[in-house]
């Protein structure tokens, strides 16, 4: 009889950093291993991943890492949970090809050993059967999967919106699901992003119908700007170009490298002859031209905004007022404020300006009616809910429960990271809490390629920078005179304005207290270590800065001859 357990160390009560265990006997499945983006209180990191350590302490029980989703926010700690702990990894061609990329991208060495499968497709791993079925999603090739137990199945629903007039590629495989229908369901983990969105997703994530419109009616040249994690959106707008036989030019080589990828890989098909070069831009007519920019999150703002400015390194394209601007790209949580920026600033060049808010194009994820379907078909024992904030959870429990189809509290799963359910050989389940932190949660900061180097102590410096600036001292102490023989020089850089009134006078404090602290540290024999004498400094300086309420990184450098 097969025992299992399911927990998540990351994806939940949060935006991002899915990382989620499936345990079957002694064998260890891995789905996912995302990401999620900074915020304005962690500078200068690139992103956050999940602790991944209970992977580390079982390795040798990992049977396989499974990518569900081809996204970089889905599959970004790979790389980095990978040089600890290797197993197979089950994806599609594209999430290879798209890893693989995202792991010379950060300079990341991998020896990946993959498991490519077709959709729909099966599998048995470490003698556990896998049922995969494609999913509808912003990616091209996203699928969910059934697992076989002798208790039923447990089933990851992935991202998904009910759909079906959408391209292969992106298309939900109902056909796959009513197979796996027709065996008990033990635990449905489905995502919950847009629980809270009543009706269906479709067709509010569509582009197309405004996009056609646009695209026909622009007097000029036709500029669309979007998120390069939404394939869905961009083989839409090769599909209106295609109909409208406009000539594509893709802006940078950002835009054109996803454009290749997503050909070689079959995943759109658009005329060759169609796509212009540099040279064609000035001796085609400005009518027949659409120009195609894509980069990720913040980034694509930030292109647009410098684009809008004429600061971009793109001097061939310059807005003109004659050309339409359609910012397709919806901001997140973190980038409402820089996209509210950005679509002001295109406002300013006196062009045509169309865009997206989130209340106007859906995000490609769940609405309660397509959560609805999915749970009236499979009909599961247990009902887990993932991917979200609790809010989103918690919205999602509610649809379970409300459905009368057998779910109640004790079995409709709201966990933290870290908590796991537990099957015993009698399909009996029982919540671990976790109360005693014995699978370790958490976040790892990823700043620059270094893996968890940044610890709170850093943020904190790098937050003071931001807000009270920096103070730099410098002198140099003979150790034979036990005197300051040059400086000393005091640097500062957004601590004080020499127009203060009262900044003269701090300055003089600050000079003439480091001065004190190091010729009295210098005249005192006992002891020549510098590191007491910079502790003090700091110490020291701190205390009367923060009187004025200031707070500035202090950095004493003294050399000594």
């Amino acid at each position: 009889m097969d025992k299992i357990k399911i927990l998540a160390l990351g994806g939940l009560d949060e935006d991002g950093k899915d990382l989620y265990v499936v345990e079957i006997n002694d064998n260890i499945f891995v789905i996912g291993g995302g990401f999620k983006y900074p915020s304005k209180t962690t500078p200068g990191i690139d992103f956050i991943i999940a602790d991944f350590s209970y992977l580390v302490a079982n390795k040798d029980k990992v049977r396989a890492f499974i990518l569900p989703k081809c996204k970089k926010n889905s599959f970004g700690a790979i790389p980095y949970i990978y040089k600890e702990v290797q197993a197979p990894i089950i994806c599609t061609e594209m999430t290879k090809v798209f890893l693989e990329e995202f792991t010379k991208e950060y300079q990341q060495e991998c020896s990946y050993k993959f498991k490519i499968i077709g959709l729909p497709d099966t599998l048995t791993v470490a003698g556990v059967k896998f049922q995969f079925f494609g999913t509808c999603a912003s990616m091209p090739s996203t699928f969910g999967f059934a697992i076989r137990t002798d208790k039923g199945n447990i089933v990851y629903s992935s991202d998904f919106i009910v759909e079906y007039a959408s391209e292969q590629h992106f298309r939900l495989d109902l056909n796959t699901l009513g197979k796996i229908a027709e065996h008990p369901t033990l635990v449905l983990m489905s995502e919950s992003v847009n629980a809270s969105k009543p009706g269906y997703c479709s067709p509010n994530h569509r582009l197309y119908p405004r996009l056609i419109q646009y695209m026909h009616n622009a007097p000029g040249r036709f500029l669309i700007a979007l998120n390069n994690d939404n394939l869905y959106h961009i083989d839409e707008v090769f599909r209106a170009c295609k109909e409208l036989n406009k000539k594509v030019y893709f802006y940078d080589d950002t835009t054109r490298t996803i454009y290749n990828l997503i050909e070689k890989l079959g995943i759109s098909h658009f005329p060759a002859k169609n796509i212009i070069s540099k040279d064609d831009i000035l001796r085609i007519k400005s009518d027949e031209i659409v120009v195609i920019m894509s980069d990720e999150k913040e980034r694509i703002y930030e292109k647009v905004s410098m684009l809008a400015n004429y600061e971009a390194d793109e001097k061939l394209i310059k807005i003109e007022p004659s050309d339409t601007f359609y910012l397709a790209a919806t901001p997140s949580d973190n980038s409402e404020i820089i996209a509210t920026e950005t679509i002001d600033e295109l406002y300013k060049t006196g062009c045509f300006v169309r865009y997206e808010t989130r209340s106007s194009l859906a995000k490609m994820h769940a609405y309660e009616e397509d959560l609805k379907m999915l749970l009236s078909l499979l009909k599961p024992k247990y009902y887990f809910p993932i991917e979200g904030y609790y809010v989103n959870l918690l919205d999602n429990a509610k649809i379970a429960f409300d459905m009368n189809i057998g779910l109640s509290h004790s079995s409709i799963f709201l966990l933290d990271n870290g908590q796991n359910a537990n099957f015993d050989e009698k399909g009996n389940v029982a919540i671990d809490f976790n109360l005693n932190d014995e699978v370790k949660v958490g976040d790892v900061m990823i700043d620059g390629i270094g893996v968890g180097d940044v610890v709170n102590e850093i943020i904190s410096d790098r937050n003071r920078l931001g807000e009270d600036g920096v103070v730099v001292l410098g002198c140099a102490i003979s150790k034979e005179k036990r005197e300051i023989i040059a400086g000393p020089d005091i640097q500062m850089r957004g601590f004080l304005f020499l127009k203060d009134k009262d900044a003269e006078i701090m300055l003089k404090d600050i000079t003439s207290t480091f001065t004190d602290l190091v010729n009295a540290w210098a005249k005192d024999t006992s002891t020549f270590s510098l590191e007491d004498l910079e502790g003090k400094i700091e110490f020291t300086l701190r205390k009367m800065m923060l009187k004025n309420n200031r707070n500035p990184v202090i950095k004493p450098n003294i050399i000594i001859i």
